[in-house]
């Protein structure tokens, strides 16, 4: 699930449009009969709307497999980076189960999977295959994973947090990432929040990983 943002830095780097500063702080999300209220990350905006916000979630919803949350919003920092067009960038998923799990019963889930490294590394390649085709067909843009590191830094009774180093190549320019998700359980939803920079620039990895500690009390208090 982490390898998106590798298909689609492309049109985020060539988008020079701002996130609204006036948006809202908290969205409110409907998803196959259910309400969410969803309290953006401190320093973001929502962008769906926007020009940027179209066209990533165009990319993101092209991938149309079972396994990916269903892209909700995109998220910019309300005051646009001038150094860095795009980035930071994230944006909000939402997947639906009956089972009603608890956030600890999650948790011990993903610490299973990522210790599944043979499953892990086909899941990856089946996520990359198709992300490469959708960016080739819509955009003509090649694209090739070089490396993408990931571990889980935060488990607790609100949120777990994977973040992760990612490498790779966009039409020959080499590109270095790091990314952070977040994964909520909430009844029957599950909601899962991405952010994106570029390596060794501002906020850092370990900024965008407290910005989405914190957030997740508000969001399980909302709901």
């Amino acid at each position: 699930m982490t390898t998106y943002s590798l298909k689609i830095l492309i049109m985020v780097i060539f988008s020079l449009f701002p996130a609204n500063i006036f948006a809202q702080n908290v969205e409110r999300i409907l998803f196959k009969g259910s309400e969410l209220l969803y309290p953006l990350p401190k320093g973001f905006c929502n962008i769906t709307e926007e020009m940027q916000g179209i066209m990533m979630k165009e990319l993101i919803d092209q991938q149309k497999d079972p396994m990916f949350p269903v892209a909700q919003l995109i998220i910019a920092p309300c005051e646009p980076n001038v150094s860095n067009p795009g980035y930071p960038w994230g944006w909000i998923g939402v997947m639906k189960d009956g089972s009603r799990i608890k956030q600890e019963t999650l948790n011990k889930m993903m610490f299973k999977l990522l210790a599944n490294e043979d499953l892990m590394e086909k899941l990856e390649k089946q996520v990359h295959k198709k992300g490469v085709e959708v960016l080739n067909e819509l955009f003509g843009i090649d694209a090739k994973l070089e490396n993408n590191e990931q571990k889980i830094i935060w488990a607790d009774q609100d949120s777990i947090l994977v973040v992760g180093n990612m490498s790779g190549q966009l039409d020959g320019k080499l590109i270095k990432e790091v990314y952070v998700t977040s994964t909520s359980a909430l009844g029957e939803l599950y909601v899962y929040t991405y952010l994106y920079n570029l390596e060794d620039v501002n906020p850092s990895l370990k900024q965008m990983s407290e910005l989405l500690i914190n957030n997740a009390p508000r969001l399980k208090a909302l709901n």
